[in-house]
């Protein structure tokens, strides 16, 4: 399965959402026809360091729970570079644009860069 960077930010923004100690994310918190999309970038998530959570330890090609409790400082960090839906939008235009992949440590990257170059726009103006 391919990494879909839409998916990355609407976990990690649903896993900021939990607020109170008891709240968690599940597989269940989701359409079931999104249920091995879901799962998968969950994983990634919890194996990067983004998110605190587990993964059920089944073996087997069946789709895995799990439960994310809260982002991690790093996972709080990426997330707050795409937050922002324009700064989203120009990050994904310039990937595009420019014919290169999204990875984690260039997407960071490039946010930040629309974000200052936004800011700076905005300071001038």
């Amino acid at each position: 399965m391919k990494r879909n960077w839409e998916t990355i930010r609407e976990l990690l923004t649903k896993v900021e959402e939990c607020t109170l100690p008891a709240d968690m994310v599940r597989l269940g918190s989701f359409p079931p026809d999104r249920a091995a999309e879901i799962s998968y970038h969950m994983t990634l998530l919890i194996e990067a360091g983004l998110v605190n959570g587990q993964v059920s330890k089944t073996i087997g090609p069946e789709v895995k729970d799990f439960f994310a409790q809260r982002l991690t400082w790093e996972g709080h960090e990426f997330l707050d570079a795409i937050r922002s839906e324009t700064v989203w939008q120009k990050t994904k235009k310039t990937f595009v644009d420019q014919g290169v992949s999204m990875t984690f440590d260039l997407v960071k990257a490039v946010a930040k860069d629309a974000a200052v170059s936004l800011m700076k726009a905005a300071l001038a103006g």
